[in-house]
C-alpha cells in the first residue's frame, strides 16, 4: 500500500520525508505523531489541518526556503529539486516574461517585505505573472491569508508527490512485472492522482517511432507494467491521452495529448518518468 512505508518508518525518517514539503517543525511533528494513517486522504487531511493556521513566525521561517518565482533553486537537496520541477513552467529563454517576473518580485518584496509565494506546479509563467500583478494590489491582511493558503497547497502537493515517488517498494522493484519504464500522473489542479489515463510507450526506430507498450493509470495514477522489463539504450517516448482524461471529468484543457521524449541507458535499472498535469500546464522530471 501507498502508506505502508511512511506509517512504519522510524520517526526520524518520517520527519526527513516531511521536511522538504514544509520546513515547519510543529507541522512535521503533528503529522509524525499522528501516524498510522488509514488512507492517503486521511494523511493529506491531517497535513491540511496541521497547516491551518500558521503563526507569523512559522510563515516567515517557511518562506525563507522558497526561491523567487522565475529563479531556479540552487543545490542538490530534495526541496531544491522539487522547486525546480514546480517552476518548470517558466522558460528561461522567454526573456520578456522572466524580466517581468523579476520586476514584479521586487515590487512585491518592497511592498510586503517577503518573497512572492504561489503554488507554481501546474501553472504557466503567464498565469503566475498575472497572479503576481493582481496580488500587488492587495492589502497586507489579504496577502497574509493568501500566502498561508498557497503554502498549505504546496506542502500537501509535495507530500503527495513524495509518497507517490516512494510507493514502488523494494519488492515491487524486484518483481519481473515491473517494466524498465514506469510513470505516474498527478493532477495538480485537483490535488490527486489522475486515474484512468491511457499511456503509450514508443521506441525510436530510425526516423519513425514504434509502439512497444501500453497501459492505463491505476487509482494511484500509476502505471507499473508499461512495456518490456528491459530496454536497450536509445530514445523513447511516453504519450498520455490527457484530452480524454479531462473530458471524462468535465474539464476543458489546452492539451489533447502530452508527449515526453527521453533517453534510456540500458545499464540503469529503472526509469520513472512522472507527469505533473493541469488543464493548461504540465511538467516532468526524472523520478526514482
Amino acid at each position: 500500500m501507498l502508506l505502508e512505508q511512511f506509517n512504519a518508518a522510524p520517526a526520524d525518517q518520517a520527519r526527513e520525508l516531511l521536511k522538504p514539503c514544509l520546513d515547519v517543525p510543529r507541522w512535521i511533528e503533528e503529522i509524525t505523531e499522528a501516524r498510522p494513517f488509514a488512507s492517503l486522504e486521511d494523511l493529506l487531511d491531517a497535513a491540511r489541518g496541521a497547516a491551518s493556521p500558521f503563526t507569523a513566525a512559522e510563515l516567515e521561517g517557511a518562506l525563507a526556503h522558497h526561491p523567487r518565482i522565475g529563479e531556479n533553486a540552487r543545490g542538490k537537496s530534495t526541496e531544491a529539486s522539487m522547486s525546480r520541477s514546480e517552476q518548470s513552467g517558466v522558460d528561461p529563454r522567454d526573456h520578456a516574461t522572466v524580466t517581468a517576473l523579476a520586476e514584479g518580485n521586487r515590487a512585491y518584496e518592497e511592498k510586503f517585505g517577503r518573497v512572492f509565494l504561489i503554488r507554481a506546479a501546474g501553472r504557466s509563467a503567464a498565469e503566475m505573472l498575472s497572479a503576481l500583478r493582481e496580488r500587488l494590489g492587495h492589502s497586507p491582511e489579504q496577502e497574509d491569508a493568501i500566502v498561508a493558503g498557497q503554502l498549505r497547497e504546496i506542502a500537501v502537493l509535495r507530500l503527495e508527490q513524495s509518497l507517490l515517488e516512494q510507493s514502488l517498494s523494494r519488492e515491487e522493484h524486484g518483481r519481473m512485472s515491473v517494466s524498465h519504464v514506469t510513470t505516474h500522473i498527478l493532477d495538480t489542479a485537483a490535488g490527486k492522482p489522475a486515474a484512468g489515463v491511457a499511456v503509450e510507450l514508443y521506441a525510436r526506430d530510425g526516423e519513425a517511432w514504434s509502439q512497444i507498450g501500453t497501459g492505463t493509470t491505476d487509482a494511484d495514477g500509476r502505471v507499473k507494467d508499461l512495456g518490456p522489463e528491459r530496454l536497450a539504450s536509445g530514445e523513447y517516448r511516453l504519450q498520455f491521452a490527457t484530452g480524454a482524461y479531462f473530458a471524462g471529468i468535465g474539464q476543458e484543457t489546452f492539451f489533447p495529448e502530452v508527449s515526453l521524449t527521453f533517453t534510456v541507458n540500458e545499464n540503469e535499472a529503472h526509469y520513472h518518468v512522472p507527469l505533473l498535469l493541469s488543464p493548461f500546464a504540465f511538467s516532468t522530471y526524472r523520478g526514482s
